[in-house]
């Protein structure tokens, strides 16, 4: 992968307070910025829906935000995050007939597509060498569930996409612990970084979507938004 270093559900306040917030409406500042190719487009804007969020827009670029706080999964394993998509990632063809065609289906799971309008990473740092990482994806063409591994350091999830209403936000919440031990048979305790990124470099195209708040949850604290 490209990393070297690595159901709606209701928002209620009061369990959001007790959570450990990562990004919280818009505020990057606790973020640093990550380039692997050209420069994806990061704008906080005012959502009339979630307050202010993240637009992302990728033109042939792969860059996003990365937190990089170790996160121990023994007291908040859960990461919830906020995103909705409107432009999946697509390129410009030449038809046979000389007609410019809009392409949005491309193999997601080889190098030459690996593009993703959003794209949610948890890592563990390296003393030598890439990081690994398992990335939360939406896809375009990859059913929810779907996994598959780009290289023996990451691990690709489908959590939105198929058939799902774009620009509708989601709430989403993954037991880290849980899917690292499911994608990579290993058990951790804690990552390092989280980070997101919408990219179209892999096929030289663009897309467009939105990342709302992120932050960390305890098991309990899960339930009682459930």
């Amino acid at each position: 992968m490209k990393f070297y270093f690595a159901v709606l559900v209701p928002w209620i306040l009061s369990v959001a307070c007790e959570a450990e917030p990562l990004l919280q409406q818009g505020n990057l500042d606790d973020w640093s910025s990550y380039t692997i190719l050209g420069e994806s487009q990061y704008e906080p804007i005012m959502d009339m829906e979630q307050g202010v969020v993240i637009r992302a827009s990728s033109e042939n670029s792969a860059s996003g935000y990365r937190f990089f706080s170790p996160i121990d999964l023994s007291v908040t394993p859960i990461l919830q995050w906020q995103w909705t998509a409107q432009q999946l990632p697509f390129f410009m063809e030449m038809s046979n007939q000389g007609i410019e065609e809009k392409i949005t289906e491309f193999d997601e799971t080889q190098s030459e597509g690996d593009d993703f309008v959003l794209r949610m990473v948890v890592g563990k740092q390296a003393l030598f060498g890439d990081a690994k990482t398992l990335q939360y994806v939406w896809s375009g063409n990859q059913s929810i569930g779907a996994h598959w591994a780009p290289n023996r350091n990451s691990r690709v999830l489908v959590v939105s996409g198929e058939a799902q209403v774009k620009m509708q936000w989601q709430t989403l919440s993954r037991n880290i612990q849980a899917d690292w031990q499911a994608m990579f048979d290993e058990e951790i305790q804690s990552v390092d970084f989280i980070a997101f990124m919408t990219d179209s470099d892999a096929i030289k195209g663009a897309a467009i979507g939105y990342y709302g708040d992120i932050q960390t949850l305890r098991k309990d604290q899960l339930s009682a938004i459930q």
